[in-house]
This record gives structure tokens, C-alpha cells and sequence, in this order.
């Protein structure tokens, strides 16, 4: 079963709507502004999630309604993870802006987007004002060790009608609907299978060489990419990231200590910068300190206080009522 990230029927889509929309794609995507133009007075948009292993496979929905995504300079300096997207139109049309060039992608094609180069995603609807599209994010080390220069494979459209490209975007909606009904591991090693075989096509078509990484650094963004997408869960330890990354907790240990950090150094360190970009976020306004510090993955507002005073060097309610002031994340 997949997991409503957000959803909204009706006619009044108010200031509020706008800020829970905009909040649902900061939080379970990356910072951006998003709009909704209705096209009609009634209208329906959702966006849900599923998981296969650690990789989440997305389907954003509208009837009556398109949107557009903008991912600017400033957001991308106050984020911190790199992740490309795979889009899959099944309905209607996406266009992406990126690098440069525009490409609008329909059914029968695929494209990648970046979030770490300012991009603009806009939703199209077909004859009966229907859009569905699905999203697989691919961490950031793939893409990159299978295509040499990867911000010139993005904005572009690739066929999915043949090969391998139409064997991976099939494999990509049946994870969706049935990842939830597989064993993780089984399920973690078809949507892989599936990326590298989508970028394998897209290196051929294009004349790109793959590359080919060592099994240490294959192993160790693997755990880098779990730790970024888990960082919020209250229950992490050395023990779930080691069985979740099919590593024992020993070798954890060595991966991390090749990088320079430690297991709770590097956990602590995404969960008080996930929390500061929340506090600077307007449309996280109305969020409290408390909120924030649960879904950062502390167990507490006090211990989340301290801990943040200690590595910022202020607290943050000071921090939030500096935004103003323009302050960024430090890096």
C-alpha cells in the first residue's frame, strides 16, 4: 500500500492549502514553490509514496488541475542532500526546466531532473484534464557513477517504448503497487536492478561510458543515502542501519571512519540541519519547535533545544526570528 503524502478535494484551495502543499514538497521532496492552477471549479491533487527497500517510488495525481514547481538558487544554498528524479508520465504531460533546456515528456517517455541546479517542473493534463505521473528518486551517487556528466542527461527526453528503458519504467509502477507486498531485500535489489538498467539504455543512446565504482564506495553511499533518507527516525541505530544496509555494524564503523565521522556525529548532524532549514522555511511557519524537533527524530523538545544551541551556537526560536535577517544554513 502506498502512503498519501498529501492530498485535497474541493473548491477553496486557500493560503493554508498553498502551505501544507508547499510544506509536503519540502519535507518529502526538497524545497521549492509551488503553484496550482485549477482548471476547474472542483478539483482533486494528491501526491503518495511507496517504498521499495530504501528507494521511494512517487505518484503525483490531479483531475481539474495542474502545477508547477520552482526550485530556486537561494533553496537549493539552504539544502544539503543531492538527489536526481526519474519521471514516468502515464497520464498528461511534464515539462522540465533545467540546464538550459526544456523537454515535455509524455507517456511512452522518461526524463531526470536535478535538485542541486535551479529547475522548474510544470504538470500537464490530457483531454479529460487527468494527470498522473510517477517519480523514482535515485540517490545521487548512481546516477553519477553511471553517466559522466549528468546535468547534460537532464531536461531531455528518452523513449521508454523500447529495451531496456520499457522493461525498467514497466518494473518502476509494478514496485509501486507491490513493493509493500515483498520482502525488502527482494524489492530493493528490482528497483536498482531497474535504475541501472534505465541508465544503462540512456548511456547507450547517448554514447556515454559507464563507470564502474569500487565495491567499498558502492557500500558506503548506500549507507550514506540511508542515513540521509531515515536521519528523522526517533529509533535509528548502528544496529537497523547495518541490517538495512546488509552490512554487519563493524564494517558500518569502518565505511564511516574512511569518511572522516562517526555513526551518531553523522546522524546528529542531519537531524540539527534538517531541523534548521524547517526553521528557516516560511511556509513551516506555523510549525512549532516542538513539531519540528519529533519529526527531526528527537525525543524531546528539551534535548532538541540543547543540542542545537551546542552546535549552533543559539537556540531556535533566536534562529527562526533571525530569518528574517536572511540567514542561511552554515555549512
Amino acid at each position: 500500500m502506498s502512503q498519501i503524502l498529501y492530498e485535497f478535494e474541493g473548491r477553496r484551495f486557500d493560503a493554508d492549502q498553498v502551505a501544507q502543499f508547499n510544506a509536503s514538497v519540502g519535507r518529502d521532496y526538497y524545497l521549492a514553490d509551488c503553484v496550482v492552477r485549477q482548471q476547474r471549479e472542483d478539483f482533486y491533487i494528491a501526491n503518495a509514496r511507496s517504498w521499495s527497500g530504501f528507494v521511494p517510488i512517487s505518484a503525483h495525481r490531479s483531475v481539474g488541475a495542474r502545477t508547477m514547481v520552482r526550485r530556486s538558487s537561494r533553496q537549493i544554498r539552504n539544502s544539503t542532500a543531492e538527489i536526481f528524479l526519474i519521471w514516468i508520465p502515464v497520464r498528461g504531460s511534464v515539462t522540465i526546466t533545467q540546464n538550459g533546456r526544456t523537454a515535455t515528456v509524455e507517456q511512452g517517455s522518461i526524463a531526470l531532473s536535478s535538485s542541486s541546479d535551479s529547475l522548474c517542473v510544470a504538470t500537464g493534463t490530457d483531454n479529460d484534464e487527468e494527470h498522473l505521473s510517477y517519480q523514482v528518486t535515485a540517490p545521487a551517487h548512481i546516477i553519477k557513477n553511471a553517466l559522466s556528466e549528468p546535468k547534460q542527461f537532464c531536461a531531455l527526453p528518452f523513449s521508454s517504448e523500447t529495451g531496456g528503458s520499457r522493461v525498467a519504467a514497466k518494473l518502476f509502477l509494478a514496485l509501486y503497487e507491490e513493493a509493500q507486498r515483498m520482502d525488502r531485500a527482494s524489492s530493493e535489489a528490482l528497483v536498482l536492478s531497474g535504475i541501472d538498467t534505465l541508465l544503462r539504455a540512456i548511456c547507450r543512446e547517448r554514447g556515454d561510458d559507464a563507470h564502474s565504482p569500487g565495491i567499498r564506495e558502492i557500500k558506503l553511499q548506500k549507507l550514506l543515502d540511508y542515513l540521509e533518507l531515515n536521519h528523522s527516525d526517533p529509533e535509528l541505530t548502528t544496529e537497523k542501519a547495518a541490517r538495512a544496509c546488509e552490512i554487519s555494524t563493524r564494517y558500518l564503523h569502518y565505511l564511516l571512519k574512511g569518511k572522516g565521522t562517526r555513526f551518531h556525529d553523522h546522524l546528529w548532524e542531519a537531524r540539527l540541519g534538517s531541523a534548521w532549514r524547517q526553521l528557516a522555511e516560511p511556509a513551516l511557519s506555523r510549525r512549532t519547535i516542538a513539531e519540528i524537533a519529533y519529526a527531526t527524530g528527537f525525543k524531546s523538545s528539551a534535548h532538541f533545544s540543547r543540542a542545537f544551541r551546542r552546535h549552533f551556537g543559539t537556540s531556535p526560536r533566536e534562529m527562526r526570528q533571525s530569518c528574517g535577517a536572511g540567514e542561511t544554513w552554515p555549512s
